[in-house]
C-alpha cells in the first residue's frame, strides 16, 4: 500500500486491485450515484478496468484524474475515494470525491477533503484547488464547506467551489475530533 497521507482518522492512498469489491459495491449504489458523474447500474467490468488503471497507473498528471483510496486508520477496507485532476498550464487542481453510503455523515468527506487540498497548495504548491457539485447534494456542500472550500459561482446545476493558497502558505488544520 502506498500512502499518500494522513488524517486523525483516515488513510489517503493508492488503489490496490483487491479494492474492486468495495469500489465496484458503491459505485453501483443508486444513492451514491444520483450526484456522481456514472450511473448505476455500474458494470462490474468497468470498475475492475478502473481499478487496474487507479492502482497502476500514473499519479498526478497533469490534465488527467488520479483517484486515491480512502480507509479508515482503524479497520482496513475502502470507504471511498478522492479525485485530484491537476490543470495541465495553470497551478490549479480540481478536486472531487466519494463516500459509501455505510460512511455517509462520518465527516470522512470533509477530513479527506481538508487534507488533500492542504497537500495541494502546501505541499505541491498551487495557487488554488476547485471542486464541483450538483447544487442539491448538500451533504456535498457541507462538506465542501468545512474543506474551506468557498462558493464562488453557479454553472448550471452546479456550485463552484474555491480554495486559495494564502501567503502564510500553510494549510495544515487541526485534528478533526
Amino acid at each position: 500500500m502506498i500512502e499518500i497521507l494522513r488524517t486523525p482518522r483516515l488513510i489517503v492512498r493508492r488503489f490496490a486491485l483487491d479494492d474492486l469489491d468495495a469500489f465496484h459495491a458503491y459505485r453501483d449504489d443508486p444513492e451514491v450515484a444520483r450526484h456522481q458523474g456514472w450511473d448505476a447500474p455500474f458494470a462490474r467490468a468497468t470498475a475492475e478496468a478502473l481499478v487496474h488503471d487507479f492502482a497502476t497507473g500514473p499519479a498526478l498528471e497533469p490534465g488527467q484524474w488520479t483517484q486515491f483510496a480512502l480507509e479508515r486508520r482503524t479497520e482496513p477496507g475502502l470507504i471511498g475515494d478522492v479525485g485530484v485532476r491537476l490543470e495541465a498550464v495553470e497551478p490549479t487542481a480540481e478536486l472531487g470525491f466519494t463516500i459509501a453510503r455505510g460512511h455517509w455523515g462520518a465527516g470522512y468527506g470533509r477530513e479527506a477533503l481538508r487534507a488533500v487540498a492542504a497537500f495541494l497548495l502546501d505541499d505541491l504548491e498551487l495557487e488554488r484547488v476547485v471542486a464541483f457539485t450538483h447544487h442539491e447534494n448538500i451533504a456535498a456542500i457541507a462538506s465542501l464547506h468545512a474543506a474551506g472550500l468557498i462558493p464562488v459561482a453557479v454553472d448550471g446545476d452546479d456550485l463552484v467551489y474555491y480554495r486559495a493558497r494564502t501567503a502564510t502558505g500553510s494549510h495544515r488544520s487541526e485534528p478533526d475530533e
